[in-house]
């Protein structure tokens, strides 16, 4: 949705909408940062430090406008001269992309301080720990956020503070926003706006991570006290799903696997974390110790590459399932009752061998299949009418997500079943059709199936490659790893 003129003019002559403006336009910037930034996985007197210092004693390089003093900043350091002392000092040398990377909240905070009302302003960075929320304000108020830069390019990373700037200043100056207005819509009005999603239940997990918790700086006595509908920020792998298992293996001096949770958000790419990888945990259930000992002692466990590597980078490391199982077992000899603990879901069903035909292919293998991958009858549109030139009228076996307008047709994936296929031929044959729907339709799956096999072909620069595709006999399904192989690429939670 736009920006409401009507709610946000309402929010604006409120007392308390008044109250967070005149405080960015009016207060110090201690007191914003201690009103927006949150203390957990903060050092805040350390980010007020940074405030005092780089406002009291900064020496700013003269001919430089205030539009290019944070580049200025990335590539040549920050001195300061302390007048009592007479002398300078190094506030942060060149290049020092993992510190601003770490401490964007305190400078950009800082630099919110210098403007200039002939260029875009800078705007402080409230998000660290937390990008989702500015995903979800973006997504809101149809913003399109730039591309987070690879984990590697901190340089890349460090620069997307000017990006945030760029496009918030344009989304200020359409709206008809100050500056001032501006941070209170996004640090208070939108957060209000969106509201505290409700907990829902979780999908069924899909992958399965180990992640590492610390002892000294409180990680273990949190986890330890979580309740049933305790969640928190951690850091973990971006490609994780909501719903997906982590393990968490506290680290030394327990060194110990101690806790299985459960991804309650999809992973995030954040700029300005410093592993890059985040995600929200919940559903934390302590189970017994599985030591490092137990761990390099066991044959299968110990093959493991982050075992060998003494656990040294954990956080976000992908487990298998049968890596998982193995945990299992151990839980379960240690009297553990693993029954209350997450799995990784199967399809479960046996094939029918007894089909006859395409129709009893469809309604004894695919539709079944189709209801483990979490789809209904109202998710697919079956033998959609659809005009292929020249008034040609052609009717796809399924079709998922439909929009039916005649002429507007459209659909998320397309699903054409034969009885056997017999030949490669055939199976080009039937590709070729089925990818004549999919271009039509602007479909980004194309999934086939017989009494045998599933192919599934992923849609990529536009078109699909015949050559590239999974392919998978259907007993296959009943492997959990392979089945969340196929669940996320045409589970309903991921094609819708």
């Amino acid at each position: 949705m736009e920006l409401n003129q009507f709610i946000w003019n309402n929010y604006k002559e409120s007392k308390e909408g008044q109250e967070v403006i005149k405080l960015f336009e009016e207060g110090f910037l201690d007191d914003i940062l201690l009103k927006f930034v949150e203390e957990k996985n903060k050092d805040l007197e350390c980010c007020i430090d940074i405030i005092d210092t780089f406002v009291s004693f900064s020496v700013f390089p003269p001919n430089v406008k205030i539009k290019d003093l944070y580049l200025y900043f990335l590539d040549n350091g920050l001195e300061g001269f302390d007048e009592e002392e007479e002398e300078a000092f190094l506030i942060f040398p060149p290049e020092s992309y993992d510190f601003i990377i770490s401490y964007i909240e305190p400078l950009s905070l800082s630099l919110f301080n210098y403007k200039d009302e002939d260029e875009d302003f800078y705007i402080p960075y409230f998000f660290q720990l937390n990008f989702a929320k500015l995903q979800k304000i973006a997504d809101t108020f149809n913003v399109e956020l730039p591309k987070v830069p690879l984990r590697k390019d901190k340089r890349e990373r460090a620069l997307y503070y000017l990006e945030f700037c760029k496009l918030w200043n344009e989304f200020r100056k359409q709206n008809n926003l100050t500056i001032f207005e501006l941070c209170a819509f996004l640090y208070d009005f939108a957060p209000k706006f969106i509201g505290k999603e409700k907990e829902e239940v979780l999908p069924e997990p899909t992958n399965i991570w180990i992640t590492g918790g610390g002892v000294k700086n409180g990680d273990y006595k949190f986890l330890s006290e979580a309740k049933a509908d305790t969640t928190a920020f951690w850091s973990g792998n971006e490609d994780a799903v909501k719903g997906d298992i982590i393990l968490m293996y506290c680290l030394s001096p327990k060194s110990s696997i101690e806790f299985v949770c459960r991804a309650v958000t999809d992973g995030i790419r954040d700029p300005f974390f410093w592993y890059y990888g985040e995600t929200h945990i919940g559903h934390i259930q302590h189970i017994k110790p599985i030591t490092l000992t137990e761990i390099k002692t066991d044959e299968h466990l110990k093959e493991l590459p982050i075992v060998r590597k003494n656990f040294q980078g954990v956080n976000g490391t992908r487990l298998h399932n049968e890596d998982y199982t193995r945990i299992l077992e151990i839980l379960e000899q240690k009297g553990e009752d693993i029954s209350q603990l997450p799995k990784l879901s199967s399809a479960n069903f046996a094939p029918n061998k007894d089909c006859k035909n395409e129709r009893e292919v469809e309604l004894k293998i695919v539709e079944p299949f189709l209801n483990d991958l979490n789809y209904s009858e109202k998710d697919w549109v079956r033998q959609l009418p659809v005009r292929m030139g020249r008034g040609e009228r052609n009717f796809p076996d399924y079709v998922f997500f439909a929009e039916t307008k005649k002429g507007y047709e459209r659909g998320k994936m397309i699903l054409e079943t034969k009885f056997y296929i017999k030949s490669n031929a055939e199976l080009e044959e039937t590709f070729q059709q089925a990818q004549s729907y999919a271009l039509r339709l602007n479909a980004n799956r194309i999934v086939i199936c017989d009494k045998d096999f599933i192919w599934i072909y992923m849609r990529k620069n536009n078109n699909f490659d015949r050559t590239k595709y999974l392919k998978y006999n259907w007993q296959e399904m009943n492997n959990p790893e392979i089945f969340n192989t196929v669940k996320k690429e045409i589970g309903k939670d991921f094609i819708r």
